[in-house]
């Protein structure tokens, strides 16, 4: 049976000239428009253009097909049996528009012989749609009469269709567009299979495939359903259809490296398809070099002995939040994206490739003989560079799990954002397998960094956007250690009380603000190659330098609760959220006998799931700003923060 060797294609719809930060999806928020025709019909028409003309070159690289996004915006209800949306409503007019002028598009993959999958975010609403529904539970028989009826439009009005791809386990927060809403409903066992029950009828009348995505974010009881083995039995336990997929990431977590592969591969079950990632979101987007030749070639080694192995779905553009116009170039995706992209595809094809030799021999074609063997070099090390830089190495043995999260070995980094987090930094000082050894390979990974960098400096007038690339890649790396040195000290004071330890890192709190604001100086103009974002960094190492002690109580306090969220048991979790609130809140309220009694009810309180949500709703984003809690990027990205409460 031929293997799956899908790509997304939403880079090349993306215009640099306008603002970009979001790419969990196709850039809905860049072409939708409030006012009729509703959509930018000169941006749509242009990305349609570069997207055909990508089609071809990911195919030459080995692709089968495509997965585009997303059945919100493709669905009228024109010929459900029931009236969902008025036919002048901007929903129904979006829609019309968005399936013409993506024409041109469907019928060019399907010329050129390539599947066409459409992704879902269960449950998506508009505001039409929810007065139509009403209620948004999952056994709302009205929200799955509609959600049936859309797949049968999707598929009796997009030529060429292969089938579905659906995501239930990150919807809501920052993934709403333009009055288009996700909702996570469907996280228990029973109303996930319930959802898959109700559409696999209208997949398999229609000769469509049903992929659903284990992609989960720990909400819920399927919020481990990402690697969890018992809770993949649970949901798929008894399907046999041919017409169901399960799409898994390859490891147990987000697209981390460092990380064992994912352990429900191979599960009895729907077969499956491997979620990869080219543009590597948390390694700076694309804009440096990120090569995916050893971890790729290991993943598909390992996936090839499992008989449930159908192919792979490599992302070029998707996820994450952040990166500059280096990461779009002139096709929709850099050069180390690309690069990447074609190793994946060549790896699919042949597994035992020698994919040094085709690197070598790509660069060169694409670069010449003098420029090419000194990028292919660059590339291939970058692998090592990054899991010593950027990642920290492993963490020790043992260490795997926090509730429902497998934990990837990056955590003080993410996207573009380094954390303040006391809570990460105090868990990385005792998580990392060995600090100074890891600080050592993080600065020696920097000095690798910068030497590549010197070196293709050689050829600038032929390669100055990889020149640029190299330059900012080294002194991000960097920064990234200065980071790293300071914050993992003070993380390891506060895990093992030692205050003079924290007292002399204080010390050298104002040499590494100087250091940031340099960096920032130095790349802040450049479009191409934006830097890190350091306030929040900055704005912990400042009140680190005016008031140590401040911080040494905060810091003392997220290792309690490190300790107490390393608990297995769940009513310990809760006991630390109530117990933490009523600490957090002690440090802002004079100690008199009323206020503690005060902060004895609202401790108690947090055992209530509804008062819960309510508090942490109104008081935790701040709380956890005022005392460096989480990283401050949560409550920007993924999924509103209500649902995590």
């Amino acid at each position: 049976m031929k293997r799956f060797c899908l790509a997304d294609i939403a880079g090349p719809f993306y215009d640099p000239e306008k603002p970009f930060r979001n790419w969990s999806s196709f850039p809905y928020y860049q072409i939708d428009r409030d006012t009729a025709p509703y959509v930018d019909l000169e941006q749509l028409t242009w990305g349609v253009s570069r997207a055909c003309a990508y089609l071809e070159q990911i195919q030459a690289q080995g692709y089968t097909g495509i997965v585009i996004d997303n059945l919100a915006h493709l669905v009228t209800f024109a010929i459900a049996p029931d009236y969902v949306y008025p036919s002048d409503s901007p929903e129904y007019q979006r829609a019309l528009s968005y399936r013409s002028a993506l024409l041109p598009l469907f019928e060019r993959a399907v010329y050129l012989g390539m599947q066409l999958f459409v992704t879902a975010d269960f449950q998506w609403s508009t505001l039409a749609l929810r007065q139509y529904v009403g209620r948004l539970t999952p056994d709302n028989p009205r929200l799955v009469d509609v959600n049936r009826w859309a797949l049968t439009e999707l598929f009796t009005t997009i030529p060429g269709i292969s089938g579905i791809v659906i995501r239930c386990g990150e919807t809501g927060g920052a993934h709403n567009q333009q009055g288009y809403h996700g909702h996570m409903l469907y996280t228990s066992t029973a109303a996930l299979r319930a959802l898959v029950d109700s559409l696999l009828p209208v997949c398999e009348q229609y000769h469509q495939l049903l992929i659903i995505r284990t992609w989960s974010v720990g909400i819920g009881e399927t919020g481990d359903l990402i690697w969890s083995q018992q809770r993949y039995r649970e949901v798929f336990h008894g399907y046999t259809s041919a017409y169901l997929l399960a799409s898994i990431k390859h490891g147990p977590m987000d697209f981390f490296r460092l990380l064992p592969p994912n352990p429900t591969l191979g599960l009895p079950g729907p077969r499956q398809i491997i979620e990869l990632q080219n543009r590597r979101e948390y390694e700076l987007f694309g804009m440096v070099p990120s090569s995916v030749a050893r971890l790729h070639q290991q993943i598909l080694l390992h996936a090839i002995e499992n008989p449930q192995y159908a192919g792979i779905w490599a992302w070029n553009a998707t996820g994450g939040w952040g990166g500059g116009r280096a990461v779009l170039a002139s096709d929709g995706w850099s050069l180390w994206t690309e690069l990447n992209s074609a190793v994946t595809g060549v790896l699919v094809g042949d597994v035992k490739r020698d994919i040094p030799a085709f690197v070598q021999d790509w660069c060169a074609q694409r670069l010449g003989a003098d420029l090419g063997p000194a990028v292919a070099d660059f590339y291939l090390a970058s692998e090592g560079i990054l899991e010593a830089g950027w990642y920290l190495g492993g963490l020790k043995r043992g260490v795997a799990t926090l509730g429902a999260i497998y934990l990837p070995t990056l955590l003080w980094v993410w996207w573009m954002r380094p954390t303040a987090s006391l809570v990460i930094w105090v868990y990385l000082s005792t998580a990392v397998d060995n600090i100074t050894a890891a600080l050592e390979a993080s600065f020696d990974a920097v000095v690798r960094a910068d030497i590549y960098a010197n070196h293709i400096a050689q050829f600038a007038e032929a390669a100055q956007p990889i020149v640029a690339s190299a330059r900012y890649f080294a002194e991000t790396l960097a920064i990234g250690h200065s980071i790293q040195k300071m914050m993992l000290r003070l993380g390891f004071a506060a895990a093992t009380h030692n205050l003079a330890l924290w007292n002399e890192q204080a010390t050298q709190a104002d040499e590494l603000i100087q250091q940031l604001i340099a960096y920032e100086q130095r790349w802040n103009a450049d479009r191409q190659f934006p830097p890190l974002e350091l306030s929040e960094m900055k704005r912990f190492l400042f009140a680190l330098a005016s008031n140590p002690q401040i911080l040494w109580r905060r810091a003392r306090l997220a290792q309690r609760i490190v300790k107490q969220l390393r608990s297995r048991r769940r009513r310990r979790i809760y006991l630390a959220s109530g117990v933490g609130t009523m600490l957090l809140t002690g440090l802002f309220v004079r100690k008199s006998r009323r206020s503690l009694g005060v902060l004895g009810v609202v401790a108690s309180s947090m055992f209530v799931p509804a008062i819960r949500r309510r508090i942490l709703r109104a008081t935790f984003p701040w709380l956890s700003e005022q005392l460096y809690l989480l990283p401050s990027i949560f409550f920007e990205t993924g999924p509103a923060f209500t649902e995590w409460s």
